[in-house]
C-alpha cells in the first residue's frame, strides 16, 4: 500500500468512527482525535488509552505533559514524533461528571477495539508499543493483565508484535521506579526496532 493509499484509508477510518453513533457515548467529548505521525513503511506505532483535555483542544494525541515525556523518551533512542505514529485506543476524550478526564469504560474500550485493529492493519507497523494497560489488555484480549507481568515484554496479537510499558504520565514520571522502568523499556525497544534508531 502506498503512502497516499494509507492516508486515504486512515481518513476513511476516522470518518467511519465519526459516523458511528454508538462509538461516542454521552460521557465523551465531541472532538475526535485521530492518530498522527509517520505512515511510511512499517512504522513504530505507539498506542495510549484515550485523549485528554489538551489533546482534545489540539486534535492531536499526546500533546500534554505525557506527550512531552514521550518525546523525551523517544529522543533518548534517536527518534522524534515525526519518526513514529501515535494514536489512542479510544479516539474521544472520556469525561467525568466533574469535567475532568476519566478512564474509558470497558464498553467504550470494547467498541473502539475493532477500529484500532483496522488502524493498525492499515499502518502495518513494525512494532506496536502499548503505553499503559488499556491498549495492551484490549489488543491482547487479557482484561486481567498486570503491568508487573507485561512491562518491557513482547507479545503477539492480531498478527502484530506488541510491546508493553508504562504510560509516560506525569504521575509515573514522578515515581523514580516507574520512570526508570520507562527508560529501560525504551532502551529495550530500540534493540527490538530495526528502523531509525540511534542504537542501530
Amino acid at each position: 500500500m502506498t503512502r497516499e493509499e494509507k492516508a486515504q484509508k486512515l481518513s476513511e477510518l476516522y470518518d467511519a468512527i465519526a459516523a458511528d453513533s454508538s462509538y461516542r457515548t454521552q460521557g465523551m467529548g465531541s472532538v475526535l482525535v485521530p492518530g498522527a505521525g509517520s505512515i511510511e513503511d512499517h512504522p513504530l506505532v505507539f498506542v495510549g488509552e484515550a485523549p485528554g483535555r489538551e489533546e482534545e483542544i489540539e486534535k492531536l494525541p499526546f500533546v500534554g505533559q505525557a506527550g512531552k515525556n514521550l518525546e523525551t523518551l523517544l529522543g533518548e533512542i534517536g527518534l522524534s514524533r515525526r519518526d513514529v505514529f501515535i494514536t489512542n485506543l479510544v479516539k474521544y476524550r472520556p469525561v467525568a461528571s466533574n469535567g475532568n478526564n476519566r478512564p474509558p469504560s470497558a464498553g467504550e474500550r470494547h467498541h473502539a477495539l475493532p477500529y484500532l485493529v483496522e488502524e493498525l492493519r492499515i499502518l502495518s507497523p513494525e512494532l506496536v508499543v502499548c503505553l499503559g494497560l488499556s491498549a495492551a489488555r484490549a489488543l491482547l484480549d487479557q482484561p486481567a493483565l498486570k503491568m508487573a507481568e507485561a512491562h518491557n515484554r513482547l507479545f503477539e496479537g492480531h498478527g502484530l508484535r506488541i510491546f508493553v510499558t508504562y504510560h509516560p504520565s506525569p504521575f509515573n514520571f514522578m515515581i523514580a521506579e516507574k520512570k526508570k522502568a520507562l527508560h529501560d523499556a525504551f532502551r529495550h525497544l530500540s534493540s527490538l526496532s530495526k528502523r531509525r534508531s540511534g542504537y542501530e
